[in-house]
């Protein structure tokens, strides 16, 4: 089973709960009211449509909240869940706050999480020792949010959307981490669960060549040199999704290339991989024979 992409190092929220208010928004798959990807024109569900709800938090947070003084932080979080099939909101909720939120209802791990970060990146000037014009300073912000890029009667995809700044830091952080649901299982799919024993190599290699055609550049060489990616340090790393006509894998700040190049994607057709599949694989619902 794949390990669910947490993005701990980058999604550790600023915030405190104290005024905290959690607003809601409804809307059915497949539906005018659903801002995310439809089920494909034609396919009918066999686990029946799926409902979802919304948990937005958009607020900013003071150490001293009474006064609105003290290190703070601005926070966005916006928390797309599905309401009537449990095991799949089980591994919605562990794939956008972490495995140990998993069994907890939406509401209460968005509070539970919002506590833990306040008591993390909160402070007053008796422990570290600032002054109090130097906490005012202090100002951090934080996005977090999740939409579905793609969903059938196989598969479920979603991408988290993760953007942090530290107070102090030179910039912020970007990041995505990409979680295909298998609609029987309810588990994130994995690498593993697609591809035969010993397929990395080849993989590898796969993606360094679309990565290097989707830049226009005939080698990888020539792509360190005039784009500053590092190409021939490719290797895949399970932060993909999956939709009707292939796989795209995201690389975050500073994986295969500087800040300043930012997130990178690269998409691969289902037939570049067709050698490397398991025969039970899921990727064969969208590969003619």
């Amino acid at each position: 089973m794949k390990q669910l992409y947490t993005l701990t190092s980058l999604c550790l929220l600023f915030v405190c709960l104290v005024g905290a208010t959690l607003s809601s928004c409804t809307g059915r798959s497949g539906s005018a009211q659903s801002a995310d990807s439809t089920l494909a024109e034609g396919t009918q569900d066999p686990n029946g449509p799926l409902d979802w709800d919304s948990i937005v938090v958009s607020t900013t947070y003071f150490d001293n909240q009474v006064a609105r003084k003290g290190s703070s932080v601005e926070v966005e979080l916006y928390f797309r869940y599905p309401t009537n099939d449990s095991a799949l909101l089980k591994a919605v909720s562990g794939a956008f706050f972490g495995e140990t939120y998993a069994n907890m209802s939406p509401k209460e791990a968005t509070e539970h999480y919002l506590r833990e970060v306040r008591s993390e990146y909160l402070f007053g000037a008796d422990s570290l020792g600032f002054s109090a014009k130097e906490l005012e300073d202090m100002k951090s912000e934080m996005t977090l949010s999740n939409h579905i890029t793609y969903h059938d009667n196989h598969i479920i995809t979603m991408q988290k959307d993760v953007y942090t700044y530290s107070a102090g830091a030179a910039h912020g952080l970007p990041a995505t981490g990409n979680y295909t649901f298998d609609r029987k299982s309810k588990d994130v799919i994995s690498e593993g669960d697609l591809f035969i024993d010993g397929y990395g190599p080849e993989l590898n290699k796969i993606l360094q060549r679309a990565l290097i055609k989707e830049f226009g550049r005939k080698s990888a060489q020539e792509m360190e040199s005039k784009d500053g990616i590092y190409a021939a340090d490719l290797t895949s790393n399970d932060n993909f999704r999956l939709d009707d006509k292939g796989m795209t894998y995201t690389y975050n700040p500073y994986e295969i290339a500087p800040f300043a190049i930012g997130i990178i994607e690269v998409f691969i057709p289902y037939e570049e991989v067709r050698q490397l599949l398991r025969p039970q694989s899921i990727i064969f619902n969208y590969i003619q024979p």
